[in-house]
């Protein structure tokens, strides 16, 4: 019992993982080197990684969960492509510094994520709080609207327009070409293609929406999603102001 409890703080479990049958590997517990393919677990045991079946490990730390939970891979274990099979035989310390960038890479992307989605949100709510208290009633829907007019005059083009949140934001494509987000006067937002181009109705990602051939421009389904997605993508800003110092930019 007593070696039981010092193996165990000895002992980490570093990932769990497994391989196709017919690449099963020997398991590394003396005496034992039978081939195992499903829950491989690997150890670093008195600073040497070891290969174990799932058996071997339950015998030697004494119980399935002895160890805690694995760093990497779960259950039945992350299944191996054949580049990271040859490096459990070959370089299992290698084959873990992987694990370990690819889980860098994965937190990494989630807080850019985060951090998008709250600049998005501060956006919004800084146009908000600097809107109008005012708001007219809205254009009933069975008006068409007026399809922009793309002049190069300060005056705003987009007759659609919410008339009491003038804001707008300018968002720029890695290839160059501008989208303008506008407030549509029933509160919900639009992209524009500044100026409108050939094919602009499946230039966005169609997660984003979908095209309002009525007004020339994108209907977004959820403005803050939409403003991470496409930071993810390249696009640059948003750059956020009144229509005439938007137009500048542009």
């Amino acid at each position: 019992m007593e070696q039981s409890i010092e193996l165990k703080h000895k002992a980490r479990l570093l990932a769990i993982v497994c391989v196709p049958h017919e690449h099963r590997v020997a398991c590394q517990q003396p005496g034992c080197g039978h081939g195992v393919y499903a829950a491989i677990h690997v150890v670093e045991d008195s600073g040497e990684l070891i290969v174990l079946g799932s058996t071997c490990f339950s015998r030697r730390y004494g119980a399935a969960d002895a160890l805690g939970a694995a760093k990497f891979g779960a259950g039945g274990g992350r299944l191996l492509t054949d580049d990271e099979r040859a490096l459990l035989a070959a370089n299992t310390r290698d084959l873990l510094s992987r694990f370990e960038a690819e889980a860098q890479t994965a937190a990494n992307s989630r807080l850019a994520d985060q951090r998008a989605r709250e600049l998005a949100r501060q956006e919004l709510t800084c146009e908000r709080r600097n809107a109008s208290p005012y708001s007219p009633e809205p254009t009933p829907l069975q008006q068409q609207p007026t399809l922009p007019s793309f002049s190069r005059s300060g005056s705003r083009p987009w007759p659609w327009q919410h008339p009491s949140r003038t804001s707008v934001a300018l968002l720029e494509a890695p290839g160059g070409a501008k989208w303008i987000r506008v407030e549509h006067c029933d509160s919900s937002q639009k992209l524009v293609p500044w100026p409108a181009f050939e094919g602009w109705e499946t230039a966005l990602p169609k997660e984003l929406g979908v095209p309002d051939l009525s007004i020339a421009a994108i209907a977004v389904h959820d403005i803050v999603e939409a403003l991470a997605l496409l930071r993810r993508i390249g696009f640059a800003g948003p750059y956020v102001g009144t229509w005439p110092a938007v137009l500048r930019r542009t």
